[in-house]
Order: C-alpha cells, then structure tokens, then sequence
C-alpha cells in the first residue's frame, strides 16, 4: 500500500452496541457488571436519542463500551457486518467463578465454564441480547481443576473489586474469508500479529486472530456459509480502534483514500475525533483518538453523573432533555429481563 500504519494502532479505544431502555441499560452494567458511568451524552448525528459510556475508570481506552439508545429497532442478528460478540477480561479464574455464580443468582443464563485458546470463558446475555464474554488466562489450570472450581464457588451478594472487568479481551467480527481477513488486519490495520487457527468449537472454520502477541483484540470468526447480520438492538454498531495522535488518524484516513475506501472524514466528537469507515465485510469500523479524554468538560471524580453535551449541542440542551424525557415515558424498563440463552458454541 506504501503507506505504513505498523504501531499506529493502539488496540481497542471502544465498542458501541444498541440498546433499547437506558434505566435497564444503565442498571445492568453499573449495577451489576460493575462499570462506571463515565459519560451521559446523546448521539451527534441523531441527538435526541442518548450515547451512554461505561468502562473500568482505572483504564477508560480499552475498556469503555458505548451504547445507542434506539428502543424503536427491533432486535438485531449477527452476520456479516454485524458483529458475533464481545469479550472482557477478569483478573482470575477465581473470579470468572464467582461473576458465573453472582449472573445465575440475579436469574441470567449463564453457559460455561469453557475452555479453549489459552482462556476459560463463560457467556451469557444483556437485557437487549448482546452476547457478552467474560474471559482469564488458563494456561495452567486443568479441566478437572476449573470444573472444581466452578462446583465449590458460591455467590457474592454482589461484585467486588477482584472481579472488576479490567478491559476488553476481544471482539469477534463474522466474515466468510480467512484469508481475506487476516490480509486486512496485517496489510491494511498494520497489526504486529496475525494468525490464521482452528475454532475449538467448530473445527471446520478457523478463528483469525489479530492484534498483538500478547493481546489479540481482533478475533474474526470464520464461515463460509455466513450471512448478512442485521444491526439492532443487541447488536454491535461499530468498533473503535484507538490511535495515540492525530497524525495516526490522518495516515489511516490517507490510507482509505488511496484504496479507494469511503469514509466519514476526521469528526470531532470533542472528547475525541473519529474517523469512519467499512471493512471488507460491512462492518463499521472507527479509529479513535485517545484524547482529549472522557474528563475534559468533567471532574474526574464526578464524571457521567449529568448530562454532558459537546459546546455546539448546548444551545439545543432544554430542547433535548425535553425529547429524552417524553421518550423514557414510553421506554420499556421492566428489570429483570429475561434474555434467550447463550450459545454453548462459537
């Protein structure tokens, strides 16, 4: 391509999924995943609908998933151009037993403990049905040991600091060439490592693998026969690669240009700038500047506890407060839900 983009890419910046209630949302991953809210803003482009930020506060970048609040799509599917799921890191297997045991408790579903690659993993659903991960490293640890393990575990009346979601393990495009794929992430994201393997749970397709040699962030589930996803709710929107500067985003941008690639142009999201594109499956893909950061126009200590606008929406704020307010009238906010169960293979 003659441009080259090694190390520009910095892993995850954030992961933005579509939800439906905000008081559901909110409840479900401050409340029980234990993340922070770190910003309470609405969409840009479509304002008066909320953009809601939860992360592990002690490393935002890398951790923050973002939410859409459109309760009027109907539940997504994934698919090509529509991501399979996402996964986050705990410190211990230890951990991973009790955030299995504390989901079952609260009446969610929960499927695992599996293992496979290096990590053990559980899964299980949000409210909208996205499909979460929780994952630790295994290297050592038996079969035998992990069943043990889970067996014995009882649940805590509620998270504590060992279980802290540290950040995010990976996230898992579906994409019908291997080949293909592992060509964008080395070629075209300039990714140090890349690695074509076998799926554990479906030996007839391959996982590829890219990112870093000790943090694959990348991991794209492999099938032929795949078709194409529909972006609801439940659905991932996008994911958002991090760069450190802007000088990265503008080689980035340089490179869609000279492939040809359409794309949305630098946009200032004031807390950082984006730049949109899609990948060689559909998938809507944003590269993302680490700063200014999440507490620009915030206190750190008292970040997402108001309504923060951008300076050009301020004007518009009584005006937005005021749609956001009829729209929760007829939000749906029953709690608990009761999402479908998660899938025992990938």
């Amino acid at each position: 391509m003659g441009l080259s983009l090694e190390g520009a890419v910095r892993g995850l910046h954030h992961i933005t999924l579509v939800g439906g209630s905000y008081s559901v949302n909110h409840r479900f991953y401050t409340g029980l995943l234990g993340l922070r809210q770190v910003k309470l803003s609405v969409n840009q482009d479509d304002i008066f609908h909320r953009h809601v930020f939860y992360a592990n506060p002690a490393k935002p970048t890398g951790s923050t998933i973002t939410f859409f609040e459109w309760p009027h799509l109907p539940v997504g599917h994934p698919g090509l151009g529509s991501p399979h799921h996402l996964a986050y890191e705990v410190k211990s297997l230890e951990a991973l037993a009790r955030w299995k045991c504390f989901l079952e408790a609260g009446g969610f579903k929960v499927s695992g403990p599996h293992k496979a690659g290096g990590i053990v993993s559980i899964y299980f659903r949000d409210p909208d049905t996205s499909l979460l991960e929780l994952t630790t490293s295994s290297e050592d640890a038996s079969e035998q040991f992990i069943l043990d393990l889970f067996n014995t575990t009882k649940a805590p009346p509620h998270p504590d600091s060992d279980m802290q979601l540290l950040r995010f393990h990976h996230v898992s495009p579906i994409v019908a060439d291997a080949k293909l794929a592992a060509r964008f992430a080395e070629k075209f994201l300039g990714l140090e490592m890349v690695e074509i393997t076998s799926n554990p749970f479906n030996p007839e397709n391959p996982l590829v693998l890219a990112g870093e040699p000790e943090n694959t962030y990348l991991r794209y589930l492999v099938s032929q026969a795949a078709e194409t996803g529909y972006v609801g709710r439940g659905s991932i929107h996008h994911v958002a690669l991090a760069v450190e500067s802007d000088e990265d985003q503008k080689k980035m941008l340089r490179r869609l240009e000279k492939a040809s690639i359409h794309h949305s142009g630098v946009v200032d999201r004031f807390w950082f700038k984006s730049l949109y594109f899609r990948d060689f499956q559909g998938n809507l893909m944003e590269v993302a500047t680490m700063g200014p950061g999440y507490d620009v126009d915030e206190p750190w200590e008292s970040l997402g506890s108001r309504l923060a606008l951008p300076p050009w929406l301020e004007g518009a704020r009584q005006m937005i407060e005021s749609r956001l307010a009829e729209q929760d009238k007829t939000s749906a906010d029953a709690y608990p839900p009761n999402p479908p169960e998660p899938p025992e293979t990938l």
